[in-house]
């Protein structure tokens, strides 16, 4: 069976502002053999970026069980790709 992966964007106010609010709509710009395999969702504040030097800064988002600080559209889509080629 295929990898999938799930990437959830943080939609806090500080990961919203930072970036956030753009990579909301990754889903629209994945590789159209990656549409079937990954589900994009927003997420509740994780409060990472509450805890200063421990995680990074914002936005946050999770690719399955990774949490990616001061996400990019680069980031996730290579934190994506690891999962489905491995």
């Amino acid at each position: 069976m295929s990898a999938t992966v799930t990437v959830e964007i943080c939609m806090g106010t500080a990961c919203y502002v930072m970036g956030g609010a753009q990579l909301a709509s990754i889903a629209d710009r994945l590789p159209e053999e990656w549409k079937d395999r990954v589900t994009v969702k927003g997420m509740r504040c994780v409060g990472a970026c509450q805890q200063t030097g421990q995680y990074g800064r914002a936005p946050f988002v999770r690719v399955n069980d990774e949490l990616i600080s001061e996400a990019d559209e680069g980031k996730v889509l290579n934190a994506i790709r690891s999962i489905l080629e491995a």
